[in-house]
């Protein structure tokens, strides 16, 4: 009787394994703003309603110069004047700073940070990515290795695409000197 109760666990975990993550579930798990972080001004309360979430996001300058890779040492964090602009929204900051960077879903648009540093300016453009997909890939390789390879295969197969609902944010908005 014992083993087949194990058995039964064993197949119900197998089975829940190889479900899809709720997409709500997903946005409470990636878009979580952070209290001590900047946040953003909209330039229109329509765009301000279209938000999904926020995603607490590093803003910087880093110098990654060749003394700092000769000597075996990260990049130098730089004291920089930052401004991001996105479609709908900005802010400025000094970084490095944080800040919450506003989710719209698939439709989060680039942001755009530009940096000003010892009379040099540095600009880069940075995609959403979509958060919930990596999860969905890491989870599927969990299970696909501790319980159920047949679950972890399929699951990482149904979950390598865009889904709705899944949570898309800014990861780093940091940019190098180099």
């Amino acid at each position: 009787m014992k083993k087949s109760n194990v058995t039964l666990l064993v197949a119900a975990l197998a089975l829940a394994a190889c479900g899809t993550p709720d997409p709500e579930a997903q946005k409470e798990r990636h878009l979580k703003p952070k209290g001590e972080a900047v946040n953003v001004e909209f330039n229109d309360a329509a765009v301000a309603e279209q938000v999904v979430g926020f995603r607490a996001a590093p803003v910087g300058l880093v110098d990654k110069g060749s003394d700092a890779l000769s000597s075996g040492s990260d990049a130098q964090s730089l004291p920089a004047e930052c401004s991001i602009v996105s479609q709908g929204f900005s802010t400025r900051v000094t970084a490095p700073a944080t800040v919450n960077m506003p989710s719209f879903g698939r439709d989060t648009p680039p942001a755009t940070v530009t940096c000003q540093y010892n009379d040099e300016t540095y600009s880069k453009t940075f995609k959403a990515r979509n958060l919930s997909k990596g999860s969905r890939t890491g989870s599927s390789l969990a299970v696909g290795i501790l319980l159920c390879p047949i679950c972890g295969v399929a699951a990482g197969i149904a979950g390598s695409g865009d889904k709705v609902g899944d949570a898309y944010g800014f990861d780093d908005l940091t940019i190098s000197t180099n």
